[in-house]
């Protein structure tokens, strides 16, 4: 819909385009002499009917008189329709073409068949979206996509009100869709998150996750856009030559990419931000044209925001670094000594005889001081398949982090490493989220 909106070009003024295209194409034609005062007067008095039918039917034709607000809403609605459909031709010629030949009537029931089809797009877009949902713990992200969205599909009337968005939506995208009305409005929105989104899952959630916090510790409270923290940080990594596991670039890094970038004029950095961001989509395997078409108009943003901090020389409000989002958060843990291999085999022996898990647990958790042998009693035959849920559920989730960081940097895949995915793997989101950050900030 944008593209077929930006091929006109006459001086009238460019709000109007998106609020009233109907209107626009009218004065359009009338300032271009392609419909004489007989056709504006026909399109004027068929328009009138319409509203009259529409007034019938959203009365019920039990009323004859309507407040002139409600009229001049649902003539509105009318308008916003018949703007639809003139849009999907491509010239202002061919626009006035159909306003000669056709009845608004039928422009009408074409342009609500337009909007019910987009209507399905947009709910197939909204699935996916919900599907492939970022696991991230932003209030204003997760609040749109899980609330915000969905009363527009129960609520959205394409009759009485078609120009309207029934919806709730908090959560600010890259580029800015307020211009759009309608159906339009939500489209564009949906659409882009769902580049917004692909983006971002080509990098692992869990360095999402600590560049948020390491933005602001209150990020989850923040009207922020995850996409365009992602990608920043993501051509700061390109720029570095570095691999993209990781969206973490310090200090040091970041007075590299100032002595890269510093001396270049704002068009050759836009230039070389260009060639960055094609090497980042080369190296995430991005094939969607649309999404690379997305990231190079974002180039032009991010431009402007690098070639603004280079000049203050506060490139690291631009490039986040994770060392500095996490001063003070690191929880550092020193294990207590092994028992002697006696003590361990009484005590592993007390336990496979207990017959209630509780008791199991009780033992474990009176005797079991060190993450070693914790982790060598669970190998032991010592608890068994649903035990280890049982177990693995009395635990608090820093204590759960703790021996899920354990088990990592051990190569543990034994039987109670499983164990532990599979429990992890059956929490909410939220709890998972919460566990992953509480493991992040462990050193041994």
């Amino acid at each position: 819909m944008e593209n077929c909106i930006q091929k006109y070009n006459c001086n009238i003024d460019t709000k109007l385009i998106y609020e009233n295209f109907f209107k626009y194409v009218l004065l359009s034609c009338n300032n271009n002499k392609l419909l004489n005062d007989k056709i504006l007067n026909k399109i004027y008095c068929e328009r009138i009917e319409l509203l009259k039918l529409k007034l019938k039917y959203y009365t019920k034709n039990e009323s004859s008189s309507i407040m002139v607000e409600r009229a001049e809403y649902i003539l509105h609605s009318i308008d916003y329709t018949l703007g639809i459909y003139l849009k999907t031709f491509d010239n202002l010629e061919l626009q006035a073409g159909e306003l000669k030949n056709k009845s608004l009537s039928d422009m009408l029931q074409n342009g609500c068949e337009l909007i019910e089809n987009k209507k399905l797009e947009c709910r197939k877009l909204y699935d996916e979206i919900k599907k492939n949902k970022l696991k991230v713990d932003n209030y204003s992200y997760n609040d749109t996509i899980d609330y915000g969205l969905f009363p527009f599909f129960k609520e959205y009337d394409v009759n009485f009100a078609a120009q309207e968005n029934p919806c709730s939506i908090d959560y600010q995208l890259y580029f800015d869709t307020m211009k759009y009305q309608g159906i339009e409005y939500m489209y564009n929105y949906l659409y882009s998150l769902s580049l917004e989104n692909e983006f971002c899952s080509k990098f692992d959630i869990r360095e999402i996750c600590k560049l948020l916090k390491s933005y602001d510790k209150n990020c989850d409270e923040l009207l922020i856009n995850i996409f365009e923290l992602v990608l920043i940080n993501s051509l700061g990594r390109i720029i570095l030559n570095q691999d993209l596991k990781s969206l973490d670039i310090d200090s040091f890094h970041i007075k590299n990419i100032k002595l890269k970038l510093g001396t270049l004029s704002f068009e050759e950095l836009k230039e070389e931000l260009l060639i960055y961001s094609e090497t980042c989509c080369k190296r995430l395997n991005i094939k969607n044209n649309n999404l690379i078409k997305y990231i190079k108009k974002a180039i032009g943003q991010v431009a402007i925001l690098i070639n603004k901090n280079l000049k203050l020389n506060e490139l690291e409000k631009v490039f986040i670094s994770f060392k500095s989002g996490k001063e003070g958060e690191i929880v550092k843990y020193t294990d207590h000594s092994k028992m002697s291999n006696s003590m361990f085999k009484k005590l592993s022996e007390k336990i496979r005889d207990s017959y209630l898990v509780e008791d199991k647990i009780k033992v474990i958790k009176e005797n079991v001081k060190s993450l070693e042998d914790l982790v060598d009693m669970l190998n032991s035959d010592c608890l068994f398949e649903e035990e280890y849920k049982v177990y693995y559920n009395s635990l608090s989730k820093m204590e759960i982090a703790l021996l899920l960081k354990y088990m990592e940097e051990n190569l543990n895949e034994k039987d109670s490493g499983v164990q532990l995915n599979k429990y992890i793997q059956g929490l909410s989101e939220k709890d998972q989220l919460e566990i992953n950050n509480f493991k992040d900030k462990i050193e041994f």
